[in-house]
């Protein structure tokens, strides 16, 4: 599986403190390992938002997205659930 991050991505990621910077990259790692074994680490959340689109859960407020097609994964949106609505809505214009 190849694993593409975004530069959109990690902007958003620098922005943020250290504590979250660390809650991302560990659920980053989670998102990885379900996609690798097909199974979900405890407490991993992944929502599916279109046939190629899923969201994960990094805590209460924070949420990233990404596509998966066929061998390839793209992180492409961090933020509020707010954010990935407005990227999700941006992609679809």
């Amino acid at each position: 599986m190849k694993y593409i991050v975004f530069r959109s991505f990690i902007e958003k990621f620098d922005a943020y403190q250290k504590q979250e910077q660390e809650a991302i990259t560990a659920t980053l790692d989670k998102v990885r390992e379900y996609i690798d074994t097909n199974q979900a680490p405890y407490g991993l959340r992944i929502k599916r938002l279109s046939n190629r689109i899923y969201e994960a859960r990094i805590n209460i407020h924070l949420r990233m997205a990404y596509f998966r097609d066929r061998d390839i994964v793209k992180f492409f949106c961090l933020g509020n659930h707010d954010d990935i609505k407005r990227c999700l809505k941006n992609l679809r214009h």
